[in-house]
């Protein structure tokens, strides 16, 4: 027989492992030792392959510590969302405020008016009195109206002055040496219009007293005061004799109380007109509620406009707010009718929030105090006189946010992993991973709890095959600027991550969401972020080739218009055909190789089933630590040799599955080895 029939020969022999490789060795022929005719032993040679030949690593397959094979996949940002996502300062629009004059206090007035007797004797016609000067006479009864008016004169501290609240009270003293009672009006000397009447009962005489008090609001006091005598009683000496002396007088002391003005030509005193805390919302207008706002830029822009007729010292603070260890405050000169514009520096400035009584949070505290400073002179005040007020916050970039963000969920995109294993590609089957893991490696800076509800799924011919794995809370910083790494597994223990890696399968896709504050009873509500907070999560699948496999099978066309015959020598004829072979190997697998041969019509005409490998024994690890032995040896004779010789085409199938049937989980490894000897005995007639 020639080397070209040994050839073809062993090519329908080996045909099935070849299939098996990625690469092929060749088997050399070596030593080839024809023994006798008509039988010739031919030592066809060995070949040791290893695991390599098939399983070749790329970016995705790897070697762990050069000896177990595992998959790997990395996807980057499976999610990931900043600040932004979660929380925002809206946009500010101008506040506008008042501060409105109103009533203005004023100090309290005093005047006196002395009316000599000799005098009101004049102007009521009483010439016995003015007669009886300086001696002792009866003193007349007296019933006399509208004497007089006396006085004239202005209080001094204001020329005119309309009263929202006080009184004035005229006190009457009488050095007459009889009782008197008086009705006084006080009245507007230059018009006499009455301004308020009086009635000052039974002062006695020398000496004796009475007054009245009467309310001013709503009356106006004029630059000239007058006091109108509308009643003079007294019933007099009768018989008995008293010195008279026309220069004793009714002294009529003017006093006032609270007096306040809201309208007046005065001199005001330097004095507060306001005191008091206003409110900006800084609000988002969700259910967020912010508590203490770090700015790293912004600015408090200013307007007053003034229509005060004094100067205004106005001082702007923000209680609780901390500049570099300094509370934030200003005073500010608005100058009397006036505008003022300006603004206040914010940069770095810590601001609480928490102050207002009926909201205690996202609401920023501005104290104003207003003094109006007095200039001395007379002025022209009126209570509709007011400070117009318009603040905005403008250039707002915060440093950090403390408070409680609301309970959000945000959607993580649903995306997919590629899951691409050459080999893999080519299987029937199926291939169990018994330890696989999917990690999530997480890097957070943002300071609230959220939950990762992972939604990871593979499919198969429109099945879906779910993890169903826990959800975890990420790790998260509690002080402010720290960032938090963590991982996060899901694997056998605590999902159903077999279902989901029992391959093939079509395609695995992810998504899910995660839920921000989802638990407030347990982990409160105290939140914080910086301008730079974010969380990402990145993906990492490992699946260490532990597995069971059972039912894998693949098949190839490994010849195809044979023609066998043709290379036998005419002075030969094959009678019979035995291939032997030995295999060793520290493979966990079973094989068994198919050869089908075909016609030109492709009509199955011979088949051999060849027991390739018996697997190797493992250890509770899966580890094969014995080699598994097979002999085989394959007779072809009679017709089945004539169909083999005269087959056009060739198919191989491969079937195989992991050690005890596919029931236990093995490993495999790099230093797995599958040595096969192979030698044919071929029996020929010659041909005469």
């Amino acid at each position: 027989m020639t080397t070209k029939i040994m050839k073809n020969l062993f090519l329908v022999c080996l045909t099935g492992l070849v299939a098996m490789s990625c690469q092929k060795d060749t088997v050399t022929l070596d030593n080839v030792d024809i023994i006798a005719m008509p039988v010739l032993a031919i030592p066809l040679g060995e070949m040791t392959l290893t695991l390599g030949h098939l399983l070749v690593p790329d970016d995705s397959l790897i070697f762990e510590d050069n000896m177990d094979y595992k998959l790997i996949v990395v996807q980057d940002s499976v999610f990931g969302f900043n600040v932004n996502d979660l929380i925002s300062l809206p946009v500010q629009s101008p506040s506008n405020s008042l501060i409105s004059m109103g009533t203005i206090p004023v100090a309290n007035v005093s005047i006196n008016q002395d009316i000599p007797l000799g005098t009101v004797a004049a102007d009521a016609g009483l010439t016995t009195i003015n007669t009886a000067h300086g001696s002792n006479a009866p003193f007349p009864s007296l019933n006399e109206t509208n004497i007089g008016t006396y006085g004239g004169s202005g209080f001094g501290s204001f020329s005119s002055a309309s009263f929202s609240n006080g009184s004035m009270t005229i006190s009457l003293t009488n050095d007459w040496p009889v009782a008197v009672s008086l009705g006084i009006d006080l009245v507007n000397s230059s018009t006499g219009s009455t301004i308020a009447s009086y009635t000052l009962n039974n002062a006695s005489a020398n000496g004796g007293t009475a007054s009245d008090t009467e309310s001013l609001i709503n009356k106006t006091l004029p630059s000239t005061v007058g006091f109108k005598i509308t009643s003079l009683t007294s019933p007099g000496s009768g018989s008995t004799f008293v010195g008279i002396d026309t220069t004793d007088a009714l002294t009529l002391d003017i006093s006032s109380a609270d007096l306040e003005v809201y309208n007046a030509v005065t001199e005001i005193s330097t004095q507060d007109i306001s005191n008091d805390t206003q409110y900006i919302d800084l609000g988002t207008g969700g259910s967020e509620e912010l508590r203490e706002l770090l700015f790293s830029t912004a600015s408090f822009d200013y307007e007053f406009t003034s229509t005060l007729a004094e100067t205004l010292e106005l001082t702007l603070g923000f209680p609780g707010s901390d500049q570099n260890g300094v509370e934030v405050d200003t005073t500010i000169t608005i100058t009397a009718g006036a505008t003022t514009i300006g603004s206040i520096n914010l940069d770095n400035a810590i601001l609480d929030l928490t102050t207002d009584p009926a909201q205690n949070h996202s609401k920023l505290p501005i104290s104003v105090t207003a003094t109006l400073i007095s200039s001395g002179a007379q002025v022209s005040i009126d209570s509709s006189d007011a400070l117009n007020m318009t603040f905005e916050m403008t250039n707002l970039q915060f440093g950090h946010i403390l408070g409680y963000f609301g309970t959000q969920q945000i959607v993580i995109d649903p995306g997919s992993v590629p899951l691409s294993v050459e080999f893999l590609d080519d299987l029937n089957g199926q291939i169990s991973f018994a330890e696989p893991s999917i990690s999530m490696e997480i890097t957070n800076s943002i300071g609230l709890p959220i939950e990762l509800a992972l939604d990871f799924s593979s499919y198969s011919a429109g099945n879906g095959f779910a993890l169903n794995g826990p959800d975890y809370v990420l790790p998260y910083p509690t002080i402010i600027g720290n960032t938090e790494t963590g991982t996060l597994i899901f694997d056998n223990t605590n999902s159903q991550i077999v279902d989901v890696f029992t391959l093939p399968k079509d395609s695995i896709v992810y998504g899910g969401a995660v839920n921000i504050n989802h638990d407030t009873s347990s982990f409160g509500t105290s939140n914080f972020v910086t301008n730079s907070s974010s969380i990402s999560g990145d993906l990492l699948m490992e699946l260490p080739f532990m597995i069971t496999a059972s039912a894998l099978s693949f098949g190839d066309t490994l010849a195809q218009d044979l023609d066998l015959l043709s290379a036998i020598p005419n002075e030969v004829e094959i009678k019979a055909l035995r291939v032997l072979m030995a295999t060793s190997t520290t493979l966990p697998l079973n094989a068994t190789i198919v050869l089908r041969f075909y016609d030109d019509a492709w009509n199955e005409i011979h088949s051999e089933s060849i027991d390739l490998l018996q697997s190797g024994i493992p250890n509770m690890n899966g580890i094969v630590t014995a080699p598994g032995y097979s002999s085989i040896s394959v007779d072809i004779s009679g017709a089945d040799l004539t169909d083999v010789l005269s087959a056009q085409s060739i198919l191989a199938e491969v079937l195989m599955e992991t050690y005890n049937g596919g029931t236990e989980p093995v490993k495999l490894r790099t230093d797995a080895t599958m040595g096969i000897t192979v030698g044919i005995q071929v029996e020929v007639t010659a041909i005469i």
